[in-house]
């Protein structure tokens, strides 16, 4: 597998009700730039994203961005920011996708990362930021992160 994890892109700073936290202008345009620079990559590739309103938001500019419809192909709650990675992993090897983008938050994204790749930290993932991991078995320390970009 080839999986992709995008952390959301920034938002508003603070709201009672976190998953109703949206995207702020300049979020947007990060996550469109940290998109189209590695559009190439990210071909026909299926979309899982949280249910949270930055993360949807986020996805639909991914799927725009790269001539699909604005919507993703999966609303997943296994993505949401305290969700748990060994679950993820299982949902990600059930999936039998060869593809997948993944638009999520932190910690998850960071924590999923370290667990994929056996590092001893959390990879750092900023708002925007991309990573492209190969997955031969979609298992924990199985992963290779290829590249990580930043918005």
């Amino acid at each position: 597998m080839r999986l992709f994890v995008l952390r959301h892109g920034q938002a508003e700073p603070y709201r009672v009700d976190d998953a109703s936290r949206t995207l702020v202008p300049s979020g947007a345009a990060d996550v469109r730039r940290v998109i189209e620079k590695q559009q190439q990559c990210l071909t026909d590739v299926p979309i899982w994203c949280s249910p949270y309103i930055r993360a949807r938001q986020t996805a639909a500019i991914a799927a725009n961005c790269l001539g699909r419809s604005s919507e993703p192909d999966a609303i997943v709650n296994d993505l949401v920011p305290e969700a748990s990675v060994p679950r993820l992993i299982e949902s990600l090897y059930q999936s039998q996708l060869p593809s997948l983008l993944i638009v999520s938050h932190q910690p998850l994204v960071g924590d999923l990362l370290q667990r994929l790749c056996a590092q001893l930290e959390p990879t750092p993932m900023h708002t925007a930021s991309l990573a492209c991991v190969s997955l031969e078995i979609v298992a924990a320390d199985f992963g290779k992160l290829n590249w990580l970009v930043h918005a």
